[in-house]
C-alpha cells in the first residue's frame, strides 16, 4: 500500500498483489469489504466506471489503518 500511495508502484500488478494479500489474510475483515470493489475496477485514465489513482489511494489510505487496528 505504501508504495501505491508514495507514488513509487501505481501498476496493476502491484494492485493484484494487494489484492491477494486481502484475499490470503483479511477475507472476512471490513478492510476487504472497502476495498473489494475500487481495487477490482482500477484501471488509470479510463474514467468512469472505473477507479483512477485518486480513488484507490483515498480508499486504501482509508483502509491501511483498520489494518493496523487488526494486527
Amino acid at each position: 500500500m505504501d508504495a501505491f500511495l508514495e507514488g513509487k508502484d501505481q501498476s496493476m500488478r502491484l494492485i493484484a498483489e494487494i489484492e491477494g494479500i486481502l484475499v490470503d489474510h483479511y477475507l472476512e475483515t471490513s478492510v476487504f469489504e472497502e476495498l473489494t470493489e475500487p481495487l477490482a475496477l482500477y484501471r488509470p485514465g479510463c474514467g468512469a466506471p472505473y477507479y483512477g489513482v485518486t480513488e484507490v489511494a483515498e480508499a486504501l489510505k482509508e483502509s491501511r489503518d483498520a489494518i493496523h487496528d487488526l494486527e
